[in-house]
């Protein structure tokens, strides 16, 4: 996929994109996955990778669009996902991979001073619903430990672990999907 077909003068053009995410650190806004041109739906493939290894930005100073290269390996659930900042670090929960009812868990960081991919959690992690379509936000005060808060989404019911503190609603017309209130905390010092 060739992410600068959007050249106009030699200044990148930003495409089209839907259930992406953004976030703001510094004087720059990233935008990262979604539903974009050139994205295969598969769970996890070359094109994919290709794709998703690339975070757009937009220098809210100067107006400009830029396409950034990262490194390591990015989170497979790509659309609906949660994220939140924290310094320098954009972090990444959950998200839809794009076909059947394949949702994620995974918590992801991405490090923008070098443009870094870390794993946290592992999708592997049943103790979470996975899911997407929620919310995330930061906790804590500067010097003390931070934590993540998750909150709520939409998840497959296939997959669920339902959690008795929490309410989970099924979604008419939408086959196998629910709604959820959960909540999860990330603890940064404990690393759960």
């Amino acid at each position: 996929m060739d992410r600068n077909s959007g050249l106009v003068s030699g200044q990148y053009l930003f495409g089209w994109s839907y259930e992406h995410t953004t976030a703001v650190v510094g004087d720059v806004l990233y935008c990262w996955g979604g539903s974009q041109e050139g994205l295969d739906e598969s769970h996890d493939s070359p094109t994919k990778r290709q794709c998703t290894s690339v975070i757009d930005a937009f220098n809210l100073l100067s107006g400009v669009w830029s396409s950034q290269p990262t490194r390591g390996t990015p989170p497979l659930g790509i659309r609906g996902v949660s994220c939140t900042t924290i310094n320098n670090n954009i972090y990444y929960f959950g998200g839809y991979c794009g076909h059947d009812s394949c949702f994620h868990n995974s918590l992801n960081c991405l490090d923008t001073l070098t443009l870094q991919w870390k794993e946290l959690q592992s999708t592997s992690d049943n103790s979470v619903t996975k899911r997407g379509y929620g919310g995330m936000i930061a906790m804590g005060r500067e010097g003390e430990p931070q934590q993540l808060l998750v909150i709520c989404g939409l998840a497959p019911i296939s997959t669920t672990a339902q959690h008795n503190q929490f309410k989970y609603h099924e979604i008419p017309c939408f086959d196998d999907h629910l709604r959820t209130n959960e909540q999860n905390i990330y603890n940064f010092s404990s690393r759960k």
